[in-house]
């Protein structure tokens, strides 16, 4: 082999490897949010448009492949958007010290990448995002997204108010999910008044439930002063103000849909597990698995519809 092929060959296992670092550095932004938020979302989306409850037809309703070839879709516009927001939170300097008590293997923490870089990723990537939502056909929701994390990070909205935080993460929330049924169910059809009716009890859930992640996040939200449910009213007090809204859904949500007993066993079932966890597992790490099981509830809890249209 000459020398030209030979450093050839090794400048391209270089670039392949800055690619891969760059990737993976990308995906440690997002890495704890991706079942806890990306799949829920997602299930919402494509389960919502395969029960056809919640759209109406502008033309025909679309078929089965249709809303499935539409998932890689949905993935991306859940995905893109929370790598935004996840940019724009984990930058900030009380971010840093909160990750490197809270999530040492993030990216700043572990400077495996620097705030001014992530502030010139985050500048390159809010185009590609946007470019991204309007040839999905969402591109009202991903600007109202931007402008939610700007209100959360940028203004101060994470921690001025316990209240005001929740109420811009529900909102953030409906805008997520109200996205992925419009992307599921194509130009097909559209949201009815019934859907967004559910958008609104189910944003009205994380408005309600959400502080279940501040739960493990208590050492380093207290480290930079943030004013969070578990740090004001205590853990233990905390814990029951999840449970008690969590078993009022578990019950409302079968009842809105007309199940039958099969529906309530199913999703009090779930409820009860979180709640087990949450008062019998206390440490950080129990709290962490409790909030991935709140979030596989959650996942469950937006099939309902399409449960309903399968008269289970």
């Amino acid at each position: 082999m000459s020398n030209v092929s030979f450093r050839d060959s090794l400048l391209d296992v270089r670039i392949v490897d800055v690619a891969r670092q760059w990737l993976y550095t990308l995906w440690l932004f997002t890495k704890s949010d991706v079942v806890t938020f990306v799949l829920p979302n997602t299930v919402f989306g494509i389960f919502g448009a395969l029960s056809g409850l919640l759209t109406q037809p502008a033309t025909i309703h679309p078929s089965f492949y249709q809303i499935f070839s539409r998932l890689p879709h949905v993935i991306a516009f859940n995905w893109l958007n929370l790598f935004v927001f996840d940019v724009a939170n984990q930058r900030l300097p009380a971010a840093i010290i909160e990750d490197s008590l809270n999530k040492p293997w993030r990216p700043l923490p572990i400077k495996r990448i620097t705030p001014t870089q992530a502030e010139t990723l985050l500048l390159l990537t809010k185009p590609v995002v946007l470019l991204t939502a309007y040839g999905l056909g969402v591109d009202p929701e991903s600007a109202l997204l931007i402008a939610l994390t700007c209100m959360y990070n940028d203004l101060g909205g994470e921690d001025r108010d316990y209240w005001m935080r929740k109420g811009v993460i529900a909102s953030a929330y409906a805008v997520y999910v109200t996205g992925s049924l419009t992307i599921a169910a194509g130009n097909q059809s559209i949201i009815s008044s019934d859907g967004f009716e559910w958008i609104a009890v189910v944003s009205t859930i994380i408005l309600t439930t959400i502080h279940v992640q501040d739960l493990k996040d208590q050492a380093g939200d207290q480290r930079r002063g943030r004013r969070t449910v578990p740090l004001i009213i205590g853990d233990a007090v905390a814990r029951w103000t999840i449970l008690v809204p969590l078993a009022f859904w578990a019950v409302l949500g079968p009842y809105y849909w007309r199940m039958g007993a099969s529906g309530f066993l199913l999703f009090e079932g779930v409820a009860a597990l979180v709640a087990v966890r949450l008062l019998r597992w206390r440490d950080a790490g129990a709290d962490r698995k409790s909030r991935k099981l709140w979030a596989w509830w959650r996942a469950t809890y937006y099939t309902l519809p399409l449960l309903k249209s399968l008269n289970f």
